[in-house]
């Protein structure tokens, strides 16, 4: 009751006011099963939508995945390749070192053979002397 009712002089008209503002703001057992069962079929909506968003981003995830999978395996392919050039470099560095094996005797070879044509007259003097 409102605060400026008397409760003394409570008339029979005061009593149907209230009870009519009671009954408007009422809701009968009928009305809140239809809006229980609206609110379930929303929520069970709400829900489904959730689901299949899931679903969505399962399957996002899994392609992610079977992308992060070709990758991995270009990787290896690429640390394969990379292993065959490491090879293929020290395969190089031997030769190179063979080679240089090869020049250092060769050069060798080039300075006496030069040094006997200059010393020449020298050497056969030497041998005719013998």
């Amino acid at each position: 009751m409102s605060e400026d009712i008397n409760p003394n002089s409570f008339t029979q008209k005061d009593l149907m006011v209230h009870l009519l503002h009671t009954a408007q703001h009422s809701v009968t057992r009928e009305e809140m099963a239809n809006q229980f069962a609206q609110s379930e079929k929303v929520t069970k909506e709400r829900f489904d939508h959730v689901d299949r968003r899931f679903e969505q981003i399962e399957k996002r995830f899994e392609q992610v995945d079977k992308r992060f999978e070709q990758v991995d395996k270009r990787f290896e392919q690429v640390d394969k390749r990379f292993e065959q050039v490491d090879k293929r470099f020290d395969e190089l560095k031997l030769e190179i070192k063979e080679q240089g094996k090869k020049h250092d005797r060769l050069s060798w070879a080039i300075f006496t053979g030069m040094l006997a044509i200059f010393f020449k007259d020298v050497i056969m003097g030497i041998v005719g002397q013998i």
